[in-house]
């Protein structure tokens, strides 16, 4: 017995989301049809040699790739389940090297780059309004892009210049601050563009396709952003790039990492270090700016 379902209904009670569960339940399965074919049909006679056979077989052209190390991650998960709940003695993957998946890095436009791209942009379409909306709502609160998709009009306290973010990475529910600014282009997008194209549409989703009337997707973000920078002929941004950059400008302007990673929904200060990118000379001179003993080497 290979015990997947068991595993796949853990993964659900710890709350991994349903795209994570399918991706591991084809991965397992795969597995096991490959060992079955073999005649390996109880997991408890693993050891490394037999589970290094598989492997192989996933490595293609680019064993270091970010999808191969997802894979053996998660194959690795799976057995520890197996150890933990005493259906095997030891994980065979537990002596396998398994590098560290290498953490993203997003380009991070200075301030005069995204002052330009945002004062650049000509509103004379409904695209374009949806577009300078997103980008206006991402740079004022660093979201990710499925906290654009998925934010519902009731999201948004206008009054207090609030959204509410739920359940977003980790299943976690927060709120964040958003500026008058964004608040503007949103208020203009909903009132002036979203009610000609909802086509009868009963859900309260913000940014919807314009052709179907349907909440916005990842690849719709990406492609009105695009399609709207081409356009005015301004540089390619990509979605992440700008919660970087908003999270730059903050940590520049004297803002605590704390509040930022609060911001930004990570559990994780080191999390929240991927997205800062800060030049020496910046570094510098917010040093000297905020430390208590601002003039160094001087007596």
């Amino acid at each position: 017995m290979y015990h997947i379902k068991e595993f796949l209904d853990y993964l659900k009670i710890n709350h991994f989301s349903q795209s994570t569960i399918k991706a591991y339940e084809y991965l397992l399965y795969n597995m096991k049809g490959y060992f079955t074919k073999r005649g390996i049909t109880d997991v408890k006679v693993f050891n490394e040699s037999i589970i290094n056979e598989y492997i192989k077989t996933l490595k293609n052209n680019n064993c270091q790739s970010r999808y191969f190390i997802t894979k053996i991650q998660r194959i690795a998960k799976y057995f520890r389940y197996l150890e933990d709940e005493g259906i095997i003695f030891l994980s065979p993957i537990r002596d396998i090297d398994i590098r560290p998946l290498p953490r993203h890095s997003y380009p991070t436009l200075s301030r005069k780059e995204i002052e330009n791209i945002l004062s650049m942009i000509n509103t004379d379409t409904p695209l374009s309004i949806k577009a300078k909306a997103i980008l206006e709502l991402v740079y004022s609160s660093a979201l990710r892009p499925r906290e654009i998709y998925n934010l519902k009009i009731s999201d948004i306290d206008f009054i207090n210049g609030v959204l509410f973010i739920e359940q977003s990475k980790n299943r976690k529910d927060r709120k964040v601050p958003v500026g008058k600014t964004a608040l503007h282009w949103i208020r203009k997008y909903i009132e002036e563009v979203r009610l000609r194209y909802i086509k009868g549409k009963k859900h309260g989703y913000v940014f919807i396709n314009h052709k179907t009337g349907d909440k916005l997707t990842r690849y719709g973000i990406r492609s009105v952003i695009q399609k709207t920078l081409i356009r005015n002929k301004l540089p390619p941004v990509k979605p992440y790039s700008l919660r970087s950059t908003a999270a730059t400008a903050l940590l520049l302007n004297g803002m605590s990492i704390v509040y930022i990673s609060s911001l930004l929904g990570h559990n994780d200060i080191r999390s929240t270090q991927v997205y800062l990118k800060v030049k020496t000379h910046q570094l510098k001179r917010m040093l000297l700016k905020h430390h208590p003993r601002q003039s160094f080497g001087n007596i």
